[in-house]
């Protein structure tokens, strides 16, 4: 019975409010703008006023607070999506740079199969380098074809560029290149157009030299050289090796002294072709 009485008394309470707050907007609405009503709000935005500008101002710095931490981690994850997208682009200009590199190995390779320097019956075996030496003293790469490909002892080994070296080591799956550079690489070659004969040989710094030119013949800077292709040589003749440098002469020695720049860059050696004849 009481909690009833007291629910009664609630809305009561609450008709009546409704009741003076209908009223309250009646009068404000009807009554003129100098009207009661309408002053006594104007009293009141005066008196609330400056405790608004207050806590406004008491509140500003907390709330710049807030909107710089909100901006700062907005910042954080925009330049973490920003590098990410970077990353990816980065990414993807590699992969397009490794593969026009590899395409302009292929079409380089593509050439070299039709051209006239390998006679008939001579193979071209595709390879690709997987492994380079770290000994300095010796200049040699690692290739993914061996006996199961046809590889043999000796083969020589060009790409686009010229000619990269020979094979000096095989098992059944992988073949070690001594490269044109290394010491003990020994190439019988010739100079284009004088037909000057000697032999391009290695060094332990990875210079290349043409040896054993008579100092009658005429060597030019800019001069090509080949390989000379001698009865039982191990090379075919006409592989390109290298660009004449220098010559020097001196009129105590018997030959002179010819250094050559070779065709192939060996920094990007990649992709290879073993000449099996």
């Amino acid at each position: 019975m009481m909690s009833r009485n007291r629910a009664l008394r609630r809305r009561a309470i609450v008709a009546v409010l409704l009741l003076l707050s209908l009223a309250m907007l009646t009068i404000f609405f009807r009554e003129q703008a100098s009207g009661a009503v309408h002053r006594s709000q104007e009293t009141g935005l005066r008196v609330i006023a400056p405790l608004q500008r207050g806590s406004n101002r008491a509140a500003k710095p907390f709330r710049d607070a807030w909107h710089w931490t909100g901006g700062l981690f907005h910042a954080r994850s925009e330049n973490k999506r920003l590098n990410t997208e970077v990353d990816v682009l980065r990414l993807a200009v590699a992969r397009d740079a490794a593969l026009e590199l590899e395409n302009k190995q292929l079409r380089a390779a593509l050439k070299l199969t039709r051209s006239p320097v390998y006679p008939d019956g001579v193979a071209l075996t595709p390879a690709r380098v997987i492994a380079r030496s770290t000994n300095v003293w010796y200049s040699t790469v690692t290739i993914d074809v061996g006996r199961s490909s046809g590889v043999k002892m000796y083969d020589a080994v060009v790409n686009g560029e010229g000619l990269v070296g020979r094979v000096t080591a095989v098992t059944s799956d992988v073949s070690q290149v001594t490269l044109i550079t290394d010491q003990q690489s020994y190439v019988d070659a010739k100079v284009v157009p004088s037909g000057a004969q000697g032999l391009v040989a290695g060094s332990v710094i990875g210079d290349t030299d043409l040896q054993y030119v008579d100092k009658s013949e005429a060597v030019k800077v800019g001069d090509t050289v080949v390989t000379s292709g001698l009865r039982d040589s191990i090379f075919v003749q006409g592989i390109p090796i290298g660009v004449v440098e220098s010559v020097a002469r001196q009129d105590v020695e018997l030959y002179q002294k010819v250094t050559i720049r070779p065709l192939v860059d060996f920094h990007k050696l990649d992709l290879v072709l073993v000449v099996q004849q």
